[in-house]
């Protein structure tokens, strides 16, 4: 009998034992490519919408980790209610969302991005951009910004990181995990809790004197620190340690990048963003009239119509330099060219042996639909909407032994 079932397990082509490989992975109509992110509450996929063929990013969360992170649960449906209620062109889209029950895991499904800021940043030689790119960006994130404030949601977390930029340039304000949503009923945007990131929050956070703090000045503050690492690829206020670095912030005086010529123009913002008094600290209609903002760098000269054209030239040669560096391929390739071109090879060679993909049926817009209009942002209601999976969907091989 055992050399039988040894017999069985071998390959009729190579005459090694047979391996289980892996499958590509199906789930709700989203084809799994490979990992392109990953943060606290778990991975970041690439995926590929089976009825449409489009490009997805999907966040998985687990809920076993959830349990170990200090209001990790909370923040989710935060983050859910959030993404449900605000459509913007600079602001991250959600697209669908379910819950694979057995698994425990919530399935986030938005908009895919080519890269974030972050890895533009680092994929430069000087660790920093043009100031005329860097004033393309900054001024999309005041847009989507001031979009967010005016559904009453605060942040508390922007940085380059979590600014992602999508094939055409657009800014993409992204991860909603500790942003705050205000009452329709509230008066001002005073907040309690702070969970950012240590560089990028302000002093009145940092110092611990005040329990309350203004929620859109924290915003703004942070938006600071985004375009002062932009222009010169460093921060503004360093520490060798945490206590460190939270004092320089609350008392060091802020000094411009020497490793870059500032204009008086930009200097003149940068220090209204930075201003360490939350009640002086500029606002976004300060932002926008103020004189760097409205620049567009356009040389006014005899020969302006050609610089312009050699400016916008650089522009989309850098965008395209970076691009190579950090803009992924598609990664479900490998996947699609094993379930169809590797299943009709499989099928001429194993002896008329049949081999079949089982496809689910695409995942229609009207099921993405109820499942977003049932998604309240309780992390259980997600598992009870309709349409939602229970379970992972392979493509598997037929074996007759």
């Amino acid at each position: 009998m055992s050399l039988q079932v040894d017999i069985a397990m071998r390959s009729e082509h190579d005459n090694l034992p047979w391996r289980k490989k892996n499958l590509p992975k199906i789930v709700n109509g989203y084809l799994f490519g490979d990992t392109i992110g990953e943060g606290s509450y778990g991975k970041v996929k690439e995926v590929l919408e089976v009825s449409t063929l489009v490009r997805r990013a999907v966040k998985i969360i687990k809920a076993v980790r959830l349990r170990k992170i200090p209001n990790g649960r909370a923040n989710v449906e935060q983050e859910l209610r959030i993404l449900r209620r605000v459509h913007h062109r600079n602001v991250i889209s959600l697209r669908d969302v379910f819950r694979d029950c057995h698994r425990k895991k919530l399935y986030m499904v938005m908009e895919y991005a080519a890269c974030s800021l972050q890895q533009m940043l680092d994929g430069s030689d000087e660790k920093k951009l043009p100031v005329f790119q860097a004033h393309f960006f900054f001024t999309q994130l005041i847009e989507g910004l001031s979009y967010l404030h005016s559904q009453g949601v605060i942040h508390k977390d922007i940085k380059p990181g979590n600014l992602l930029v999508s094939l055409d340039g657009t800014l993409k304000i992204s991860d909603f995990g500790v942003a705050e949503l205000l009452s329709h009923f509230a008066k001002d945007d005073w907040c309690r809790i702070a969970q950012g990131t240590p560089k990028f929050q302000p002093p009145e956070i940092v110092s611990g004197i005040v329990e309350e703090y203004r929620g859109r000045k924290v915003d703004i503050w942070a938006c600071g620190v985004t375009l002062y690492n932009l222009v010169s690829g460093e921060y503004p206020f360093e520490g060798d340690v945490i206590m460190r670095l939270f004092d320089n912030i609350a008392n060091q005086p802020l000094k411009m990048p020497q490793t870059v010529t500032i204009s008086s123009d930009l200097e003149a913002l940068l220090t209204r963003l930075l201003e360490k008094d939350p009640d002086k600290r500029i606002d976004i209609c300060g932002i926008r009239n103020s004189i760097w903002f409205k620049n567009t760098f356009v040389p006014v000269c005899s020969f302006s119509l050609y610089i312009l054209i050699f400016c916008i030239f650089l522009f989309f040669s850098f965008i395209q330099f970076v691009f190579k560096r950090t803009h992924r391929p598609l990664s479900v390739y490998a996947a699609l060219e094993q379930m169809f071109c590797g299943a009709m090879e499989d099928s001429s060679s194993l002896n008329g042996e049949e081999v079949t993909a089982d496809i689910p049926q695409s995942d229609t817009s009207a099921s993405r639909a109820r499942r977003l209009a049932a998604s309240d942002g309780s992390f259980s209601n997600v598992c009870n909407a309709p349409g939602s999976s229970s379970g992972l969907t392979e493509t598997r091989r037929n074996r007759s032994m």
